[in-house]
């Protein structure tokens, strides 16, 4: 015979132990998770902030610059060359206040969607011009606008289309750039994504837009064709 100790309560106890530890881990990862997400909403409510200072402030500058162009109008002694200043300095002052009210916009529809809803947008498309013959640089931002923002995932089918010797031609992204094997562009993010690439176009393409297909990985998630013209922005 082998006498054991009699100890009717240890396993309720280590069952216990397992279910408080498993408790305490959880809430940490739970915490953990707040504290990460309040950080970085945070980090956007402090960059809307400085955008929206910095339009008030070209607002008033540029309200300055057009009493200054006025008077420069009005008065022939000034001359020509001082007005044609002004004019450049109120164009230049006018293009800032365009591209931050863009990113008014993009915060906004970040952090305070007026419908609440979860959906996924192409928020700004762009073409530059490069140093290289026949190549540019493409800039593709897609956001997320929701109360709750959730991880999106899915794909950018990019094609261009255009014209060879007059006949309708396509290009996918893996035929003009050297940067991917694949036609698709991936998508992950919870608030947004900057998408940046370049182009080289064969000798004899005449182009004429771009075509954008955002899928989403789910099954019924997201699903957006949106079709742009050749229109090369100035960097």
């Amino acid at each position: 015979m082998k006498v054991v100790p009699h100890r009717p309560y240890l396993g309720f106890f280590l069952l216990l132990g397992v279910v408080l530890l498993l408790l305490v881990s959880t809430s940490a990862t739970y915490f953990a998770g707040r504290y990460q997400l309040a950080k970085r909403m945070e980090e956007k409510t402090r960059a809307f902030q400085q955008t929206e200072a910095q339009l008030v402030q070209l607002k008033d500058e540029n309200n300055t610059l057009r009493l200054r162009l006025a008077a420069a109008e009005q008065s022939v002694t000034i001359g020509e060359h001082v007005g044609e200043s002004v004019r450049e300095e109120l164009v230049q002052k006018e293009s800032e206040i365009a591209e931050l009210r863009q990113k008014v916009s993009f915060y906004r529809g970040i952090m305070a969607p007026e419908d609440g809803s979860g959906g996924v947008s192409i928020s700004n498309f762009s073409i530059f011009e490069t140093s290289g013959a026949r190549r540019y640089q493409y800039k593709l931002l897609v956001q997320q606008s929701a109360v709750r923002h959730q991880l999106v995932t899915g794909t950018v089918n990019f094609t261009v289309v255009g014209k060879v010797g007059g006949q309708a031609q396509r290009y996918t992204l893996n035929d003009l750039s050297s940067e991917g094997n694949s036609p698709l562009i991936p998508l992950r993010f919870k608030y947004f994504q900057n998408i940046e690439g370049e182009l080289q176009l064969p000798e004899g393409f005449e182009p004429e837009g771009v075509e954008l297909s955002l899928k989403s990985n789910r099954r019924k998630g997201f699903s957006i064709d949106q079709r742009y013209g050749w229109l090369i922005q100035k960097t």
